[in-house]
């Protein structure tokens, strides 16, 4: 198998897993547990890719998250070429 880096920008915020849950399915919809109050990660979005346009939303536990992403300061947004999330 051949190994691969990939580079993307995303948008991200810290919530717990059921505060996921209840952003993606609806908070009627949206199936809660106990424990998924306690879970910390992060809602990503990523930028859309595909013919309908749409924004990929997925949820990463906080570890997982913060072993593979680091914030973009302030002062490196402008030495960005083009961002899918510029201000």
């Amino acid at each position: 198998m051949d190994s691969y880096i990939g580079a993307k920008i995303i948008n991200a915020e810290l919530s717990t897993l059921n505060e996921y849950r209840m952003k993606k399915y609806g908070k009627d919809n949206a199936v809660l547990s106990e424990e998924g109050n306690n879970i910390k990660g992060y809602i990503v979005v990523y930028p859309p890719i595909g013919a309908d346009n749409e924004p990929y939303i997925s949820w990463s536990p906080k570890e997982v998250f913060e072993k593979a992403y680091r914030l973009i300061e302030d002062s490196e947004k402008g030495l960005m070429l083009s961002s899918p999330y510029e201000d």
